[in-house]
Parts: structure tokens; sequence; C-alpha cells
């Protein structure tokens, strides 16, 4: 005879098994700190340089392909092919774990999306996958690079260390989590009048970075539990995400906040970049496209009649949208980016060898 478990038996049995697993996971972790979401995204154009795989030509297969790799890096297996893609993409492919529930996908494809490929790996699987996953998921998103859009990065308190959400908070009255002198805001969830299942939230998603802390135990049914959760979560909106926050997440976690850093107390901290090192990035890769695609066109249509049509060029679209490479940096950002990425050209002393653009090869005469 089987017995079927209630609802809430399901989530307490659920708790400690995840509770046992997160434990040996955190035992062996970066500081404790783990991985426990990822999205990075890749390009269609760095595939080239995929080891070992015969390249497809078209999205779907190419999604059905990276799902399979992605299953691989992290002990899981194909699940399967969706009928509709996610997040705009045209396709989605799964990838489940021995139970059969999706832990991780791959999307591609559509018309809106830039030619890149979209790989998820949520919080179970990153708590489920082999041992040594990220290690071999940093390895792969580095030889293609990847670029991370959101990750979260955990520790936990088993025990109530550190005093809990109530620490949280007031730690933020106390200026911890302040940035250039200005406070986040800061939002509360749960029953904080009867102290149980209580969530604090310092920061917006909006703004790329955003701290959460949570009684998780509560969260599986166990209302004795003292275990915690500090977690932040990082979004690529005006920041540039290191692929190295994959393998040294303890360092990025710390660096998040003051408040985060003195949680770890002996890790050095490491920053995310925002502002003007985002803008810089943003607008060299603009110009190494320009560079690579568009100046050979501009270079020979110009050496004969000039470059006055390019101004005009200019002047006639000044009115089309802002790139998406470029939405959401400041003009101030986006001309120091600009400096920086053409200071090459702005400051070298040599003229360049300017050769006749239509000039034939000279015919060898015969010996």
């Amino acid at each position: 005879m089987t017995t079927r478990l209630s609802p809430a038996e399901q989530l307490l049995f659920d708790g400690k098994r995840v509770l046992v697993k997160t434990i040996e996971r955190a035992a062996n972790a970066d500081s404790g700190v783990i991985v426990d979401y990822l999205r990075f995204t890749i390009k269609r154009e760095n595939l080239k340089d995929l080891e070992d795989a015969h390249l497809p030509d078209n999205d779907a297969a190419f999604v059905r392909l990276l799902a399979q790799r992605l299953a691989q890096l992290t002990g899981f297996s194909f699940g399967e092919v969706r009928q509709k893609g996610r997040d705009y993409y045209d396709h989605t492919c799964t990838v489940w774990n021995a139970n059969g529930h999706e832990v991780a996908s791959v999307s591609g494809g559509g018309e809106h999306q830039r030619g890149t490929f979209c790989f998820t790996i949520k919080g179970e699987g990153c708590t489920y996958a082999a041992k040594g996953w990220e290690r071999a998921v940093y390895d792969f998103a580095q030889s293609l690079d990847a670029k991370i859009t959101r990750i979260d990065l955990a520790r936990d308190y088993f025990q109530g260390e550190k005093g809990g959400v109530e620490a949280v908070r007031a730690g933020y009255l106390n200026g911890e989590f302040d940035y250039r002198n200005r406070r986040p805001s800061q939002e509360n969830a749960g029953c904080w009048d009867n102290g149980h299942s209580r969530t604090y939230y310092v920061g917006k998603r909006e703004s790329g970075k955003m701290f959460r802390a949570y009684e998780k135990g509560h969260q599986f049914g166990d209302m004795e539990s003292k275990w915690w959760r500090a977690e932040v979560e990082y979004r690529s909106h005006q920041r540039v995400i290191p692929l190295e926050s994959i393998i040294r997440p303890a360092n990025y976690f710390a660096g998040a906040y003051e408040y985060t850093a003195q949680l770890l107390e002996v890790v050095f901290p490491s920053t995310v970049p925002t502002g003007h090192v985002v803008a810089e990035a943003s607008a060299q890769r603009a110009v190494r496209w320009l560079e690579r695609v568009v100046a050979p066109s501009i270079v020979h249509l110009s050496l004969n009649s000039g470059f006055d049509w390019l101004t005009r060029l200019c002047i006639e679209h000044a009115d089309r949208p802002m790139p998406k490479a470029l939405r959401g940096l400041n003009a101030t950002s986006i001309k120091h980016g600009l400096d920086q990425a053409c200071k090459r050209f702005l400051l070298s002393t040599e003229e360049p060898a300017l050769c006749a653009p239509f000039s034939q090869p000279a015919l060898e005469t015969a010996s």
C-alpha cells in the first residue's frame, strides 16, 4: 500500500532533503557562498569555437545541441523540446533531474534576440548539479565569451548565526547598505508581527542589484527551524557581471554591500562594475563591430568622394532609436565610454597609409 503525503508533509520532506544537500554543498563552497541561480547568453557567432560538435545550420537544432551540452556540464539529462520558446525566443529545450523535473533550459532563435542563446540554471539545478559544475560551466562560458545576465549568490546560516532577518533590518537602519551616502529602498514580507516566514528586501531588481534575507526553513514548513539565507541578486542592467563570479561567488557576495562584507569578514570584496565601466565596455563593443563590419565600406565609399556624406547620414538618422546595447546609459557615460574606446584613433600621431581603393594588382610578365 502506498501512502500519499499531504502537501505540507511533502514540503517538509523536501525541506529536509534540501537542507542536507545544502549543508553538504556549503561545506565545500567558497567561504560558504553558493551560486543559487544563473543565466547567461552566448552569441551565435561565437559558437564556431564550440569544440567536439558538428554545428547545425538552424536555431532549433542549435538549442537542442546546447541543452544536451548543458546537461552534460551539470550532470543532469536532456528533457524535452518545448512547443513554445521562452523570454521572446523561438525555441526552448529543457534539462531534467532524475525525477523528470525541469532544473535548467536553453533558448534561442527570434528576430529581436540579436542572435543569442540563453542558458538558465534554476535554484534546484544549482543545488543538485554534479560536484564541480561551477568550474565546468565557467570554462564553457568563458571559452565562448558568454555574458551573465543574472546570478544569485547565497550564504546559509543553519543555526541562526549572524542574527537572521532582524539583524539585516537593523543593519539597513544603521546605514550598512548605503552607497555614496544614499540609502536604497527596502521592503519586508511575511508575518513580522508573529515572527515567522519573514523576508527582507534591500534595493530593486531594476537597479541591477538586490539583497534579500529570508527564513529558509519556514519556506519548507519547518516553523521551528532557525535556518535563514542571505542572498545577493545581480542583473546585467547597467552592469557587467564578471564570469569569475561563478567560481568566486564569495568575493562578489562580499562586494555587494558593507553589510555582506561584514557577514563574511575575511573575504576580500570584489565589486560588479557599473556606470562608466559599463558604458566603456558597451562603447568598445560597438566600436569593434563598426571597425570589423562597417569600416571597409565607409573607407572605400569615401576615399574618392570625401566624408561629407557620412556627416549628412548621421544628421538624417539622428531620430532613430538608440541601439539596445547603449540603452539605459546616460549621455555622459556614453561620451566617456566612446572617448576610451576611440583613444587609439584620436591620440595617434601617425597618418594612416592610404592606398587607391580600386587599384588592380599589376600583371606578371612572362620571363
